[in-house]
């Protein structure tokens, strides 16, 4: 049958409450027995290959089935991030985070309950309630790895450096609602986040990059050096730069520039982005004569690659 017809609700799914409102029940049970929809959650469906999609929209979908479930309800957390449009960097996890209605959370059906913190805001996403972005970000930091946390953090904190655009949030504003929270567990774990968070990360890769250094027992870099490019009169902003070391780092990769090419309004298609990106390499190293290691997504996810790269630039260990 035609399952344009069947009636969709928030994020796209079909609910059978709604189906049965306009008097459509009998052709969403023809469809879902004839294989052509799958139950996300009891009630709300959406077309065969559910599981065939990628976690994270897997998990979106899930959360937008439990919207239909439980209206009013208020996500939180991880959900809430990925409701936000928040970078996902690592493991996506099944359970959908929502806040507790009652004084104490728990955990049933596939749905984590936490009660909302002191003084916490709610938003909208997508025609849903969520956390607001720092309460959000704050939880995110608390229960799930470093490397996740950190890249919506910076993500959030980042300043483009050209535009009007501005910073979704400040460390301030994250620092401000850390401390009225305190004590609660799992504060140490959101210090650490805080304290590595920085805004001049520009994408998840160098913030993934910063992490790896770190655990390689690099330097600590210093990020977004500029140089100044006598040929073509302008500034060149390295990623990462070792000055006494004279070794300097790109984080590269197509997402990389067709991100930040969407970003800026860059009309430019990415073999030119790349291109031009050589052509900038050669002026740094002219100006600077300092070895340039590049490295992509898999190289600094594996970690040895990205280790070998830096090393063969001269780059030493310090720990």
């Amino acid at each position: 049958m035609d399952l344009d017809a069947l009636p969709r609700g928030a994020g796209g799914l079909i609910p059978s409450a709604r189906a049965r409102s306009i008097g459509m029940s009998a052709s969403l049970l023809t469809a879902r027995d004839a294989g052509e929809l799958v139950a996300v959650r009891r009630g709300v469906y959406v077309p065969t290959g559910f599981d065939e999609l990628p976690a994270l929209e897997r998990h979106r979908a899930r959360a937008f089935a439990v919207a239909h479930q439980r209206p009013g309800v208020v996500f939180a957390g991880f959900t809430a991030a990925v409701l936000l449009g928040m970078p996902v960097v690592g493991g996506v996890p099944d359970e959908i985070v929502v806040l507790a209605r009652r004084t104490s959370g728990r955990r049933r059906n596939g749905v984590l309950e936490i009660v909302r913190p002191r003084g916490g805001h709610v938003g909208m996403a997508d025609g849903v309630m969520t956390t607001s972005r720092v309460d959000t970000l704050l939880e995110v930091a608390r229960t799930r790895p470093l490397l996740t946390a950190l890249a919506m953090v910076d993500a959030a904190l980042y300043r483009p450096r050209f535009g009007d655009a501005g910073a979704e949030c400040r460390i301030e504003e994250l620092r401000q609602a850390f401390v009225a929270m305190l004590p609660f567990p799992g504060s140490r774990r959101v210090g650490v986040v805080l304290d590595r968070a920085t805004h001049l990360a520009e994408t998840p890769l160098e913030t993934l990059s910063r992490v790896r250094i770190d655990e390689l027992g690099f330097p600590q870099p210093e990020l977004q050096r500029s140089v100044w490019r006598p040929r073509s009169r302008s500034l060149a902003f390295l990623d990462f730069a070792w000055p006494e070391y004279g070794v300097w780092g790109e984080a590269d990769g197509d997402g990389k520039y067709l991100g930040n090419a969407r970003r800026s309004g860059d009309t430019r298609f990415a073999a030119e982005i790349v291109r031009d990106e050589k052509a900038r390499e050669n002026e740094v190293r002219a100006a600077t004569s300092w070895a340039c290691a590049r490295w992509d997504w898999a190289e600094a996810w594996k970690s040895g690659p990205l280790r070998d790269i830096l090393l063969q630039a001269g780059l030493p260990r310090v720990r």
